[in-house]
């Protein structure tokens, strides 16, 4: 009885804390969008918050010990994940500031998933189920539906901004798992910050962006928000999953989705059209059927 509580409250905080990590990530947006406002440039506003995480992570990577010599028929694979990685956090400021966040969320979103799918058959030797295939194809089926309101909506360079980002992003979760079997997810979470301090501030010079010094205006409180929700949700997502299967955890996931277009319609007033609805609706289906057929397997 005991055991069967115990195990109960487990899985309760794991399904919590997941939960929890959606919806900071899912809180993204509004923080791109509150420091939209001020004239933090695109590339800046990436290389200041991470060298913020910086800060934070290396005392606590270098008290575990986790900072180890890249071996080197490991180093082509940590290229390409920097490479992408690097291009993870400008576009989709840019998005969320030229586009509704709810539809910059889920060009994003699709993205992610038809790039992992490509990158997972045509690098990593995953085989393509009939599964992953039929969740391929509603992945773009809800391509099709966002993308093609979305391109007559807002500009060409905000709707590939969206959709760069997912490239980048799914690249760098999928050529991850070429690492991560090798050296710790903080490690390569803390390479990943400083690849991105270095192009974004070299972007950022370059073209000339106005690079302010720390202070109590209230764009550093949003920035300070970003980073803290960022940490939150990425520490509540690898304890979340201790406790919870992964197919349980990446169905709970997609509520970063919703808590995303729920944060644009209260906080922004903004109103997605019924086949941006369609669109977004299919988009959750085709992420949602590899996990309910592997939870099905299991029972």
């Amino acid at each position: 009885m005991t055991q069967m509580i115990e195990k109960n409250t487990k899985h309760g905080m794991g399904v919590s804390l997941v939960l929890l990590s959606s919806l900071m990530f899912g809180s993204y947006g509004i923080w791109s969008r509150l420091m939209g406002s001020s004239d933090f440039g695109v590339f800046y506003q990436g290389w200041s918050r991470a060298l913020i995480i910086i800060l934070i992570l290396t005392p606590i990577i270098f008290y575990k010990r986790e900072v180890v010599k890249i071996e080197k028929q490991d180093r082509g694979w940590l290229a390409v994940f920097l490479l992408f990685t690097s291009a993870t956090q400008a576009p989709i400021y840019y998005a969320f500031n030229h586009m509704d966040i709810g539809t910059a969320t889920l060009l994003f979103f699709v993205t992610i998933l038809i790039t992992m799918y490509i990158v997972g058959a045509v690098f990593l030797n995953e085989k393509l189920t009939k599964v992953k295939i039929v969740s391929f194809a509603f992945a773009l089926i809800g391509m099709y539906l966002v993308f093609s309101i979305s391109i007559t909506t807002f500009s060409v360079l905000a709707v590939s901004m969206a959709i760069l980002n997912g490239v980048a992003s799914g690249g760098e979760i999928s050529f991850s798992k070429k690492l991560s079997s090798k050296y710790s997810a903080l490690y390569l979470t803390w390479l990943s910050w400083l690849i991105i301090i270095l192009i974004n501030a070299l972007f950022s010079f370059a073209l000339g962006e106005i690079q302010h010094l720390p202070s109590l205006d209230v764009v550093w409180l949003y920035q300070i928000g970003y980073v803290i929700a960022g940490i939150i949700g990425f520490w509540a997502v690898i304890q979340g999953l201790r406790y919870i299967e992964t197919g349980i955890g990446g169905l709970l996931g997609l509520m970063e989705i919703v808590f995303s277009i729920a944060f644009g319609i209260l906080v922004f007033k903004e109103v997605l059209s019924p086949r941006v609805v369609l669109g977004g609706l299919v988009i959750v289906i085709a992420a949602a059927v590899p996990h309910l057929v592997d939870l099905i397997k299991k029972d």
